[in-house]
Formats: structure tokens, sequence, C-alpha cells
């Protein structure tokens, strides 16, 4: 009885996959575009005056509707659903390692990753994958802000990026991650 099961089986999988690779195969028909559509399109050559920190400064005061309006639902919202809000609206940290402020093109970002090691790997941070961000053109101005404190007990970190011409936050975030002790063994010779 057995026997006859997996025979059966066996002739089943076989004549599958003999339809599968003998079927009539499909083609696909796409049409190639130079241009892709971004949500946020290059905007590499146009000029823009406003200096990093002088948005950061704007930022911080509210001065654009855009971070009015962030701040007033962040507000709204109960406290058990609030995220941070100098990671929200971006805040160095005080007592941080390293600040950056620049303004630069949203494919140069990658470049600016930090990488620590946690006690058992390596890790960038903040790992920003542009691919990822498929609404932003990569020739699109930016601003880039990067504050983090590491120590050998911990690392912490917050970053933001906001678009140059429409002020709007493109990507944020914060991390903290504890650091594995690492103990040496030392051992005696003797001899």
């Amino acid at each position: 009885m057995k026997n006859l099961f997996l025979v059966s089986l066996y002739t089943f999988i076989f004549s599958f996959s003999l339809s599968m690779l003998l079927g009539n195969p499909v083609y696909s028909q796409t049409t190639s575009s130079d241009k892709i559509e971004y949500l946020h399109p290059a905007n590499k050559e146009q000029v823009f005056e406003e200096t990093v920190d002088e948005f950061y400064k704007a930022l911080r005061d509210l001065k654009y509707p855009v971070h009015q309006e962030l701040y007033q639902r962040y507000k709204q919202k109960p406290k058990q659903q609030q995220r941070h809000l100098d990671t929200v609206l971006f805040k160095e940290m005080p007592d941080a390692s390293l600040n950056i402020r620049k303004k630069l093109l949203f494919n140069e970002v990658e470049g600016l990753n930090y990488i620590t090691f946690d006690g058992n790997i390596l890790r960038p941070y903040p790992g920003i994958d542009i691919n990822y961000h498929q609404t932003v053109s990569p020739d699109r101005q930016v601003y880039f802000f990067y504050s983090f404190k590491d120590t050998e007990k911990e690392f912490r970190g917050r970053y933001a990026i906001y678009d140059v011409e429409t002020k709007e936050m493109v990507a944020g975030g914060g991390t903290y991650m504890p650091k594995l002790q690492l103990t040496r063994n030392t051992y005696d010779k003797e001899g």
C-alpha cells in the first residue's frame, strides 16, 4: 500500500514538473522609460539660499507651516503614542560624540554612515539605503542631520533628512544599542 502511494506521488510530481517545463512560456513586455517619476524629483541645479544652520534654527523655532502642523499633531496624540519629539523635529543630542549638519544630494547620504561595534558585529548607522527611498530622486538636495554618542557601554544616535525645497522630513529615526562587555582572559605562562 505504501509503495503504491509513493509511486503515484512520484508520478504526480514528475508529470507536474514536466508540464511546467514544457508548458507554454509567458513573455512579458515592458516599455522602458528613461525617466523615473519621483515624488520628489531632482533639483540638483536649483539654488536655495538657506544654509543648513539657518534651516536647523528655523526647524527648532517651528518657522515653517509643515513643522507647525507636525508639532500640533504630535501634541494631540496620547502620551503612549508619542514618539520622542527630538526625533520627530530633529534636535542634536547635547552630550553627543559628534553632530553633523550637511546640505547635500540624497545620493551622498549613504557615504556618511558611522560604523560601530556592539561586541558581536560591526554595524553601520544610520545605514540609509537610498534605493529603499524610491520616492526621492538621488539628485535631490537634502539637509542631513546626524547626532550620536558612542561609548564603551552603549551607542545612541538619531538622524533626520529633510527636503531642502519642501522642508518635509524624508527619513529619520533614532537608535539605542547596548554593547557587550568583552572580558579578556590573561593566561600566565610558567616557564
